[in-house]
C-alpha cells in the first residue's frame, strides 16, 4: 500500500512539474500604436510601460505595429475600409479618427469602465459618441497650443514676453540680429500649424460658438473674417520671417531640437512636448522655461488669452472582438491609461487623465504645464470637430499660403468649398 502511495505521489509531482514547464496559454492582441520610434525618449518611456504590462499580465501577448503622423492616419483609414482593423488601435476623441469611431467599428468602453469613472478627471471622460459612448480611454487632457518661452534669452536680448501680436512682430528683428530663431515650429506634416497654432487663433477670433456655427453652416462659414484673420496671422508670421527657416519642409522634432539647444526664443507646440523637454533639457534650463499662450490679436471676439484644448487620445478596441479577446484587450487599455500606466508616464513628465498622486520629484516643467492647464481657457481643436478628410485640403492650403501661392482668403475659400460639399457636419 505504501508503494502505491509513493507511486501516486511521484506521478503527481512529475505532472505538476510538467504543467509548470509548459508556457501559460496567452491571448494574442494586435495593437496599432501612434508612436515615433525615432523619438528616443518617447520610445524608451513606452518600452518601460510595455515591459511593466508584460510582467503584470503574462497571459496577454501584445503584437505592436507603429506609425506616426499622416502615415498612421492613412493606414488606419485603409484598414477600416478593408475591414481589417487590429484588435486595439490608438484613437482620437473627435473627428480625427472619426472614420473609425463614428462607423460602429470600435466598441463602447463604458461596460468595462463602469465603477472606475471617478479615477479620471471629469473633462477626460466627456462623451465621445452621440449617445455618450467612450470609444477610447484618454491618456491625458491635451492643450494643443503652448508657447514655450526661453526667459534667459529674452533677458539677454533686453526683451519681455509680448502683450500683443504687433509687439511680437517688433521683436523679430532684434532676435534675428542676435542669431536666434524667433519662433521654432516645424510643419512638414501640415497638422502642426493647424492643431498647434490655427486652432488657438480661431479660439481668439471666433471662439467655440462661432466654430460650431461654421462647421454646421448655421449662419457662419469658413470664409468669415474670424477664420480669414486667423489664417492671416500665420501668413504674416511667415512673411516676416518669424518662424523657423524651412518650416514647411522640417520634420516634426526639428523645432524642438532648436529650442532645447537654445537656438530659438519661442517654441509653439502642444502640451505633450513637455515630456520631451523634461527628457532633453537640463534641470538648470527647467527653471527659465515658461509656458504661455500667443499674444493678444487686434480683433478678438472669441475667448481671450486662450489655447485650444481637447480630451486626450488613447486606445480603443475592435468592435468584432469576442468577449474573451475584448477582456484581454481591455487589460492593455486599462493598464495604459489607468493608474498603473499613468504612474509610469507621469514619472517621465506626462500629466495623465487618471488622477494619481504626484511623486515628490515630479518634474518642474510638468508642474508648470499642470498650472498652465488649470489657468488657461480653451477653444476647439479644428481637426477634433471637423472631418479628417478635410485636413487634406486645409493643411496643404496653409502651406501654399505660407509659400505665397494663396492669400488667406483663398485658403479659407478652398476649405469652405470642401466643407460645404463633403463635411458630415453640414448634413
Amino acid at each position: 500500500m505504501r508503494k502505491v502511495f509513493y507511486l501516486i505521489l511521484s506521478i503527481s509531482i512529475v505532472g505538476a512539474l510538467l504543467l509548470s514547464a509548459c508556457p501559460q496559454q496567452q491571448d494574442t492582441i494586435t495593437v496599432f500604436h501612434y508612436l515615433d520610434l525615432a523619438d528616443q525618449a518617447a520610445a524608451e518611456n513606452f518600452e518601460e510601460l510595455r515591459t511593466a504590462f508584460e510582467e503584470a499580465h503574462p497571459e496577454v501577448n501584445l503584437e505592436f505595429d507603429y506609425l506616426v503622423n499622416e502615415p498612421y492616419h492613412n493606414k488606419l483609414q485603409a484598414l477600416a475600409v478593408a475591414d481589417e482593423l487590429p484588435d486595439v488601435m490608438f484613437l482620437w476623441p473627435g473627428k480625427r479618427t472619426g472614420q473609425v469611431t463614428g462607423s460602429g467599428m470600435v466598441k463602447d468602453l463604458r461596460p468595462w469602465l463602469t465603477g472606475n469613472e471617478s479615477i479620471f478627471s471629469e473633462v477626460a471622460l466627456a462623451p465621445q459618441g452621440s449617445n455618450g459612448e467612450i470609444w477610447e480611454l484618454p491618456e491625458q487632457v491635451t492643450a494643443t497650443h503652448v508657447m514655450y518661452v526661453n526667459e534667459r534669452l529674452l533677458d539677454e536680448l533686453g526683451l519681455s514676453f509680448p502683450r500683443t501680436f504687433q509687439e511680437l512682430l517688433d521683436q523679430g528683428a532684434v532676435i534675428r540680429a542676435a542669431g536666434y530663431i524667433p519662433i521654432a515650429m516645424d510643419n512638414k506634416d501640415g497638422w502642426q500649424m493647424q492643431s498647434c497654432l490655427l486652432s488657438a487663433l480661431v479660439a481668439r477670433t471666433g471662439g467655440r460658438e462661432w466654430l460650431n456655427r461654421a462647421r454646421t453652416g448655421s449662419g457662419a462659414s469658413f470664409t468669415d473674417s474670424e477664420f480669414v484673420e486667423a489664417l492671416q496671422v500665420i501668413k504674416t508670421l511667415s512673411d516676416q520671417e518669424m518662424l523657423s527657416p524651412g518650416v514647411n519642409q522640417a520634420e516634426y522634432g526639428v523645432a524642438l531640437t532648436a529650442f532645447v539647444n537654445e537656438e530659438a526664443v519661442y517654441l509653439i507646440d502642444g502640451g505633450w512636448r513637455v515630456n520631451n523637454l523634461v527628457a532633453e533639457m537640463s534641470p538648470e534650463q527647467y527653471e527659465y522655461i515658461s509656458l504661455a499662450v500667443f499674444p493678444a490679436l487686434d480683433s478678438e471676439s472669441g475667448i481671450p488669452n486662450s489655447t485650444a484644448i481637447v480630451t486626450g487620445t488613447g486606445f480603443g478596441m475592435n468592435a468584432n472582438l469576442d468577449q474573451e479577446k475584448a477582456d484581454a484587450a481591455w487589460k492593455w487599455i486599462w493598464f495604459y491609461s489607468g493608474p498603473e500606466g499613468s504612474k509610469i508616464r507621469q514619472k517621465h513628465g506626462a500629466l495623465p487623465a487618471a488622477q494619481v498622486e504626484r511623486p515628490p520629484d515630479f518634474p518642474v516643467l510638468s508642474t508648470k504645464l499642470s498650472d498652465f492647464l488649470g489657468s488657461v481657457p480653451g477653444g476647439y481643436v479644428i481637426d477634433a470637430v471637423m472631418d479628417a478628410e478635410g485636413m487634406g485640403v486645409l493643411h496643404p492650403g496653409i502651406q501654399e499660403m505660407m509659400f505665397g501661392n494663396l492669400t488667406a482668403a483663398q485658403t479659407a475659400q478652398q476649405y469652405e468649398d470642401w466643407v460645404a460639399a463633403n463635411d458630415s457636419g453640414r448634413g
